[in-house]
């Protein structure tokens, strides 16, 4: 979740620990973008300067940090623990979504703070940012501070870096997709040509009960709202979001509907006219049709 300063109401997320899964997603796609540039001298400096700055804190709680650009990554963890953090789950993941979606890398640092327990977690959020009432995972500030609750899990982590990855590359992404692309990261699988493919998770059944029940709304609907967030429709909003992430990745067209998406957002700002051209010569209403069955064929499996 994107949170401007604060944060809004945060969600349960089932965390799958990260594999280099040889045998779990589909062939690579082809006409893989250029692999990004290294970080500039600039944003390195930017980065120590960061960490200058909050050192002393740190050093006070007695907490292990590095650099690695564009990230700073501070942990209560041992200094191994937030190595492995760094190099299996937020650097991993950073390549594999840099390399599939975003033409803009960060030129500004995001700072990384990985609390192993809760109580540590939500302490520093009310001492270091006046914030008492933290969602229980994690959250993304729009000032690039993520503070994750890692003792559960490293799922929300890659969600949040998601939001700080896209934030550069498409500034004025809109919530439901911001929010559906994070989402289907939250139980995924990084393969061996540095591609990340999400998996079904525990959103799923809400949206099969939902379907079932015919009290989904059209996706139609979920795009054109600019209230993702509001209480009655949020929890199936990310549900409904996340699931067209995965059809369109299991149809191998994500990656092309983000381009177009981003690249005509000037026309075309919510995205539904990108995706109807995307999904032609199929009415959107028979692509629809298409997606519901195919979300009732799916499973939950806990990986």
């Amino acid at each position: 979740m994107v949170f401007p300063l604060g944060r809004l109401l945060a969600f349960a997320v089932l965390l799958a620990p990260f594999a280099r899964a040889a045998d779990g997603p589909p062939a690579r796609p082809a006409a893989a973008p250029p692999p990004p540039p290294p970080p500039s001298p600039e944003l390195a400096a930017k980065c120590q300067a960061l960490l200058d700055t909050w050192k002393a804190r740190f050093d006070e709680e007695q907490m292990n940090y590095l650099v690695a650009p564009p990230f700073v990554i501070a942990g209560n963890g041992t200094a191994e623990e937030v190595r492995q953090y760094r190099d299996r789950t937020i650097l991993a993941a950073a390549k594999c979504l840099q390399k599939q979606f975003f033409k803009k890398q960060p030129t500004e640092p995001v700072l990384i703070l990985l609390f192993e327990r809760e109580g540590i977690y939500k302490r520093l959020a009310k001492k270091w940012f006046d914030d008492d009432d933290v969602p229980y995972y994690g959250f993304f500030r729009h000032d690039n501070v993520m503070l994750m609750n890692v003792g559960t899990g490293t799922g929300t982590l890659v969600h949040e870096l998601t939001h700080a990855l896209i934030k550069p590359d498409f500034p004025d992404v809109p919530s439901w997709f911001n929010e559906g692309l994070a989402s289907l990261y939250e139980q995924c699988s990084l393969a061996i040509d540095d591609t990340i493919w999400g998996h079904e998770n525990w959103r799923l059944p809400a949206l099969q009960k939902a379907i079932a029940a015919k009290t989904l709304r059209p996706l139609e609907e979920l795009i054109r709202d600019d209230e993702f967030y509001k209480a009655e429709n949020v929890g199936l909003n990310y549900a409904q979001a996340r699931y067209l992430m995965y059809y369109l990745q299991e149809k191998k067209l994500l990656r092309k509907y983000y381009e177009q998406f981003r690249d005509n957002a000037k026309d075309d700002p919510t995205g539904l006219d990108t995706l109807k051209k995307l999904v032609g010569p199929a009415s959107l209403a028979d692509f629809e049709t298409q997606w519901r069955e195919w979300v009732m064929t799916l499973k939950f499996r806990s990986r």
